[in-house]
């Protein structure tokens, strides 16, 4: 029986030796892949095309996200071929990009968000005095800071401009819940239009799992 993984349970593997297997369509492997990473089309999945793996260390396959049934699809068919450890990385390729992890094939070398990350915007906890808040407002090169969790996850903005009469309050109090974020892999043509459109000047960008990573500011794309 297969067992599905997430992406820090994928790393781990991987850097034990895992062998990872994309069972997209073979096209969709040459334009990005996951650094390492194999081809053996879900279609063309069958005892001959997997002879050159080690059955006897972990292989892991994965698709394009969750809703893709290919990578479940495909370690439920190697595990019946006798391979001994066989994981799903159920978000599969998705996830990853989202990240702004190295990757392979022609599209590579694609400008995205993570290129022009900055990760010089003021973070402050739910309980940071406003006070204080405002100082580091005033001192970084934005108009505002962004409350993150003990793990970094996003849980809201506090506007500089919003801080007139705040005294004796807490980040928490006057925060902004839930603003809006991208993912690391935004092409930077789609994310200047994004903003452009909405007439912003700094997007948020988070991983899947709402980890802040920076900020990717209208001028520098």
């Amino acid at each position: 029986m297969f067992g599905r993984i997430d992406y820090a349970e994928l790393r781990g593997l991987l850097d034990a030796g895992a062998q990872l297997v994309e069972v997209l369509p073979a096209e969709e492997y040459a334009e990005e892949h996951l650094p390492g990473a194999i081809s053996i089309p879900l279609k063309e999945l069958d005892a001959e095309t997997t002879a050159a793996l080690d059955r006897r260390v972990p292989v892991i396959t994965y698709c394009w996200d969750w809703l893709c049934d290919m990578s479940p699809r495909a370690a439920a068919r190697l595990d019946s071929l006798g391979f001994e450890q066989v994981y799903d990385y159920a978000p599969s390729k998705v996830d990853y990009l989202a990240r702004g992890l190295p990757t392979e094939g022609e599209k590579a070398g694609e400008r995205r968000a993570i290129d022009a990350l900055r990760d010089d915007v003021v973070r402050c906890g739910l309980a940071d005095p406003v006070e204080e808040v405002r100082a580091r407002i005033e001192a970084s090169p934005y108009g505002f800071a962004i409350v993150v969790a003990e793990d970094q996850t996003v849980l809201g903005r506090v506007r500089g401009s919003a801080l007139g009469d705040a005294e004796g309050s807490s980040a928490q109090q006057v925060m902004e819940p839930g603003p809006s974020t991208i993912r690391a892999d935004l092409r930077t043509g789609e994310l200047r239009e994004w903003l452009e459109a909405g007439g912003l000047t700094t997007a948020l960008v988070t991983t899947p799992d709402g980890t802040l990573l920076g900020v990717v500011r209208l001028s520098d794309l």
